[in-house]
C-alpha cells in the first residue's frame, strides 16, 4: 500500500512539472488595426445604421463598426491581416446600400 502511494504521489510531480504547452496564436501575425470613414449612401433611419453594423461585423477582424443615417458615414477599425477595406464594402453593398 506505501509503495502505491508512493508511486502515485511522484506520478503525480512529474505530471505536475511537465512543460505546458504554448499557445497556438503565438505563431499568428500581430494585428494591425485600420480606421476608416466611409460615406455611404441610401441611410434613412437608425434600422439602416444597425442593418450596416450587423453585416459588417459578421466579418473577421472587425473590432467596431458605427454607421450615422444623418451624415452618411460609417466608421470601421478592423485587422488588416483578417480582412480589407473590399470585404467590407461588399458587406455594405450587400445590406443594399452604396459605399462612395
Amino acid at each position: 500500500m506505501k509503495k502505491l502511494l508512493f508511486i502515485a504521489i511522484i506520478s503525480m510531480s512529474i505530471a505536475a512539472c511537465a512543460p505546458k504547452q504554448q499557445p497556438a496564436d503565438k505563431d499568428k501575425a500581430p494585428a494591425v488595426l485600420v480606421e476608416m470613414d466611409l460615406k455611404v449612401e441610401g441611410m434613412t433611419c437608425d434600422h439602416c445604421e444597425a442593418s450596416i453594423a450587423t453585416g459588417v461585423n459578421l466579418l473577421a477582424g472587425i473590432d467596431s463598426i458605427s454607421a450615422n443615417h444623418e451624415d452618411s458615414t460609417a466608421f470601421v477599425r478592423f485587422d488588416s491581416t483578417k480582412t480589407n477595406l473590399k470585404e467590407i464594402t461588399e458587406a455594405i453593398l450587400q445590406r443594399g446600400f452604396v459605399v462612395k
